[in-house]
């Protein structure tokens, strides 16, 4: 394997039925990476775009450039289960057309635009008194649902057939849309389940992109895939070092603030790496906010 700096970004399909840490945990067997970790968790139930990152570089997810992501989700209505999607039972509890122009569907999906509450499904990975609230579903434990704040900047409507819709929708960071269609089929008086959720993009990354891993069962172990950029990444001023520099930052000294531009976080490239990033210490110097040599 290679000796030099292996920390990238990669962009890969999550396939349906496994968690991400499964993702994570192959390409890092794969690929002999020290460490691979993965921003926004997407259900076993669900597939599609997940950005990973490789050893030093899974300390940057905090400072990607946007955290909203684009789902097309499938979901069927006037039937539930206790996941709100078929990793549990699924129950039929009444027939539905939803092309009927009584239910006002797409009216009801605009009112969810904008800035709201949300409580998470129970059967999520949120934490409520330090325990995961799938574990208190499990154990058929009652806990009272924190609500979390979200944004949904785009619901739209892609195809009814009689029970079935189909929506695009782009929501914030810690959306749960499990929930939201659940929180529709309530505002028609029914429930639902949701049964596909591809997810397309997260924020401007997206399948389309030419460095996409579409299938880690191809991926040949002898040859390591194509890497996504960190520029295309991290949206944070840049300042290019030379070697001087870059070992007064293993030494994690302060820097001249004459270095810097602004008074952002900035990110110190030492050739095409990512050397650090730094943060206004005072007037006169940048301290070291992550030292990644």
């Amino acid at each position: 394997m290679k000796s030099e700096n292996r920390s990238n970004f990669y962009l890969i399909n999550k396939p349906k039925t496994w968690t991400s840490q499964d993702l994570c945990s192959k390409f890092k067997y794969l690929y002999r990476f020290n460490k691979v970790g993965h921003a926004g968790t997407l259900d076993p139930n669900a597939e599609g775009l997940m950005l990973l990152a490789t050893d030093k570089y899974t300390k940057l997810f905090n400072y990607t450039k946007e955290t909203d992501k684009t789902y097309q989700v499938s979901a069927l209505f006037g039937h539930s289960s206790d996941s709100i999607d078929t990793d549990t039972e699924v129950i039929k509890n009444e027939d539905i057309d939803l092309s009927n122009p009584s239910f006002e569907i797409e009216s009801l999906m605009n009112t969810f635009l904008g800035t709201t509450m949300q409580k998470p499904p129970m059967y999520s990975a949120v934490k409520v008194k330090g325990k995961r609230l799938y574990n208190y579903a499990r154990q058929g434990k009652d806990v009272v649902l924190p609500d979390r704040e979200i944004n949904i900047s785009k619901f739209i409507l892609l195809n009814l057939d009689g029970p079935r819709a189909e929506f695009l929708i782009t929501v914030s960071k810690g959306t749960y849309i499990r929930s939201l269609i659940l929180d529709l089929a309530t505002k028609i008086n029914t429930t639902a389940v949701v049964t596909e959720i591809l997810r397309t993009n997260i924020g401007k990354l997206s399948l389309d992109y030419p460095e996409y891993i579409d299938d880690i069962e191809k991926l040949d172990k002898a040859e390591e895939p194509s890497c996504i950029h960190w520029s295309k990444v991290l949206d944070l001023p840049i300042v290019e070092i030379d070697d001087l520099t870059c070992e007064k930052i293993v030494h994690g000294e302060l820097l001249d603030a004459n270095l810097f531009e602004n008074k952002d976080i900035t990110i110190m490239q030492h050739g095409d790496n990512i050397a650090a990033l730094y943060t206004p210490f005072n007037d006169k110097f940048y301290k070291p906010e992550k030292v990644l040599l």
